[in-house]
């Protein structure tokens, strides 16, 4: 399926740290090979959007998938252009509570 992936600034923000926190506890190259899997990972969405877990009950329209158990990728789907775009909204790492994070709606409403 044809697509793209749009990380939210928040979404990168939280790959870099979970990238500089890993070099710290191990070695900058592990890093670099995690936070590439999780990247790899997070593409391969595009092949079956809607396969992550809804969790309507925290936002509307927000997924969830894992990586290796410990990862947790939150994304939503867009498929009104014509094309699915997969907007990453957080990447949350060791059960970092997700979802105060993004429990409140601050997109604008639908029309």
């Amino acid at each position: 399926m044809t697509g793209r992936i749009n990380l939210t600034p928040e979404a990168e923000r939280q790959l870099n740290e979970l990238d500089d926190w890993i070099a710290d506890q191990a070695t900058t190259d592990i890093a670099r090979r995690f936070v590439s899997a999780v990247l790899d990972h997070i593409a391969g969405i595009l092949a079956f959007p809607l396969a992550g877990r809804a969790r309507d009950d925290v936002r509307p329209g927000v997924r969830t998938t894992t990586y290796k158990k410990r990862t947790l990728v939150v994304y939503d789907v867009d498929e009104s252009p014509g094309e699915v775009v997969i907007n990453v909204l957080g990447i949350f790492h060791g059960g970092q509570h997700w979802e105060p994070a993004l429990g409140e709606d601050d997109r604008p409403p639908e029309r």
